[in-house]
């Protein structure tokens, strides 16, 4: 896979519209490349700020319809043209994205761009978000937190064990070696009484700059909202554990308190 294919398609990988075999191909190309790492975090963090900026921006309906109905056409003709196995985003998710890409451009102007550290911070919270929406396959499914300490060691410069909970409703079910912008990570996946729970271990201190704080059971927790959606994150011995899921947020944020990240 070439970098030109790579950043061509960028957007459809951040937004989980390639296939399974695709998206792997792209992770371990992403993994050994270090200019397309860059384009990545970028093209996250532009992304994330881009949504924030026309949040309760709406089209009049007569136009929004009209729109609508001539990017399907566009679509129809794009289909038949398209030879890539990557499947390319349609116009219906690149509309908003591209106002949105107008707006922050304009706001950019008058009020200047984030820090690198906040664009790799909110970069970094969307990863969370969308690995979670992927449900990419686990690399390694057992029980026992010996065999995935096992699977971890010279992927991540912290050693990994799967998070253990007490509340007899929350199941691991298997882990996978991800990056969370250009920092290796582990996900370790969950099901909480049907619903999955997806864990995201990593090492990166800019991830809780400017993140809003609290304390549930004792336990001092981070956390963000992304697109109308929460991540929790905990921190201990200098890594992080960010919690995301099909949950409510109480819900949420208890697992995070409860979960034994250190034995």
């Amino acid at each position: 896979m070439t970098c030109k294919l790579v950043r061509r398609h960028l957007g459809a990988f951040i937004d989980g519209e390639l296939d399974p075999a695709s998206q792997i191909e792209f992770e371990r190309h992403l993994e050994a490349c270090p200019v397309c790492q860059e384009h990545l975090a970028f093209e996250r963090s532009f992304g994330q700020q881009a949504r924030e900026a026309i949040i309760g921006v709406h089209a009049p309906e007569h136009l929004w319809s009209r729109t609508l109905h001539r990017f399907d056409e566009i679509d129809a003709t794009r289909a038949e043209r398209t030879s890539i196995e990557a499947r390319p985003m349609r116009w219906r998710q690149t509309w908003p994205i591209a106002a949105a890409a107008a707006a922050v451009l304009i706001i950019g102007s008058v009020m200047g761009l984030p820090e690198s550290t906040a664009y790799q911070g909110a970069g970094m919270l969307q990863d969370v978000v969308n690995l979670h929406s992927q449900a990419l396959p686990s690399d390694v499914q057992a029980e026992a937190p010996q065999d995935v300490v096992r699977y971890f060691q010279g992927k991540t410069p912290f050693p990994v064990k799967p998070a253990q909970f007490a509340e007899p409703g929350m199941r691991f079910v298997g882990a996978r070696y991800i990056k969370v912008g250009a920092h290796p990570a582990a996900a370790l996946y969950y099901n909480h009484h049907g619903r999955r729970v997806t864990l995201l271990v990593f090492q990166s201190p800019e991830i809780v700059r400017n993140a809003h704080r609290t304390h549930v059971g004792g336990r001092e927790l981070f956390y963000h909202n992304v697109g109308g959606n929460v991540v929790t994150i905990r921190q201990h011995g200098g890594v992080n554990y960010a919690f995301f899921g099909d949950l409510d947020r109480p819900v949420l944020f208890q697992l995070a308190a409860n979960a034994r990240v250190a034995y």
